[in-house]
């Protein structure tokens, strides 16, 4: 009796995580779908390196994933 598992791609690692891994970033009318652990990195790089994670978001809602059959 396994539950069917909702999932989301990372756009910053463009891989398939569980839904509930996911957080949601929105910048100047931009979105980008991230895991956790992406989250924490871009967290830390953006202390470290003083980086604009809004420039980042952009660039990852531009990104698409690619979907390939198995």
């Amino acid at each position: 009796m396994g539950g069917s598992t909702v999932t989301t791609v990372c756009n910053f690692r463009i891989e398939v995580r569980p839904d509930d891994d996911i957080v949601e970033l929105q910048a100047d009318h931009r979105t980008a779908r991230v895991c956790s652990h992406c989250l924490v990195l871009l967290t830390v790089h953006r202390r470290i390196h003083h980086m604009k994670v809004e420039n980042v978001i952009a660039q990852m809602d531009e990104r698409k994933p690619l979907v390939t059959e198995v």
